[in-house]
C-alpha cells in the first residue's frame, strides 16, 4: 500500500469518524426517551450500528480496498474525536434550524394544502348538499301541489255522490262496512287465540 493510498484512508476515516459523530448525534434527536419500548430501541439501535459500519466499510472499500489496519480506527476515533471538540455545538444548532424549518415548511404545505383544496371541496360538497334539500323541498311541494289538482275533482265528484246518496242509505253502509270490520277483527283475534293456546 502507497502512501498516497494510507493518507487517503486516514483522510476518509476521518471524515468518517465525523460522519458517525453527527449521525450519532442526528439519531440521539429523534429518539428521545429509552425507558420505554426497550425492545423497540435495542432494534433501532442495532440497526443504526448496522448501517454505520456498513457506510464505513463502503468508504474503506473503494479508498483501500478494505485494507484493516490500525491507524484506520486511530483516524476513525480521531475523527470522531475531532467532531466532539470542534462541530458537536455547531451542528446541533444547524440541526434545530433545519428541523424548525422543515417542520414550519410542513405544516405551511398542510395548511396550504386545505386552504386551496380541501375547505374549498368541502364548501362546494355542502353547497351541493344545501342545493339538493332545497330542490327536494321544491319537487316535493310541487308534486303535492300536482296531486291536489289532480284528486280536486274526483274530490268534487265524490262530494256530489254523496250528495245524492240519501242518508239512510249512507248509515247503512256505514253500519254494514263497521259490521264488517268487528267481524274481521274478532276473526283475527280467534286466530291469535288459537296460535297462542298451540304454542302453550
Amino acid at each position: 500500500m502507497t502512501l498516497s493510498v494510507q493518507f487517503q484512508t486516514m483522510l476518509a476515516m476521518a471524515a468518517a469518524g465525523i460522519w458517525i459523530g453527527m449521525a450519532i448525534d442526528t439519531y440521539g434527536r429523534f429518539v428521545h426517551e429509552r425507558r420505554k419500548w426497550y425492545w423497540l430501541h435495542f432494534i433501532n439501535d442495532t440497526i443504526f450500528w448496522l448501517l454505520q459500519a456498513l457506510i464505513v466499510f463502503y468508504v474503506l472499500l473503494h479508498v483501500n480496498h478494505a485494507n484493516l489496519r490500525l491507524y484506520v480506527f486511530i483516524a476513525l476515533l480521531c475523527g470522531f474525536s475531532m467532531y466532539k471538540a470542534l462541530f458537536q455545538t455547531s451542528y446541533k444548532k444547524v440541526l434545530e434550524v433545519l428541523i424548525t424549518l422543515i417542520s414550519n415548511l410542513y405544516r405551511f404545505f398542510v395548511r396550504l394544502l386545505f386552504a386551496l383544496i380541501i375547505y374549498p371541496v368541502k364548501w362546494v360538497i355542502s353547497i351541493i348538499f344545501a342545493l339538493g334539500l332545497l330542490a327536494g323541498r321544491w319537487v316535493w311541494a310541487l308534486v303535492r301541489i300536482v296531486l291536489k289538482i289532480i284528486f280536486l275533482p274526483v274530490n268534487w265528484l265524490f262530494s256530489l255522490i254523496l250528495r245524492f246518496i240519501p242518508k239512510q242509505t249512507w248509515y247503512n253502509l256505514k253500519g254494514n262496512w263497521l259490521k264488517k270490520a268487528g267481524i274481521l277483527i274478532s276473526l283475527k283475534n280467534t286466530v291469535k287465540n288459537w296460535f297462542r293456546k298451540k304454542e302453550k
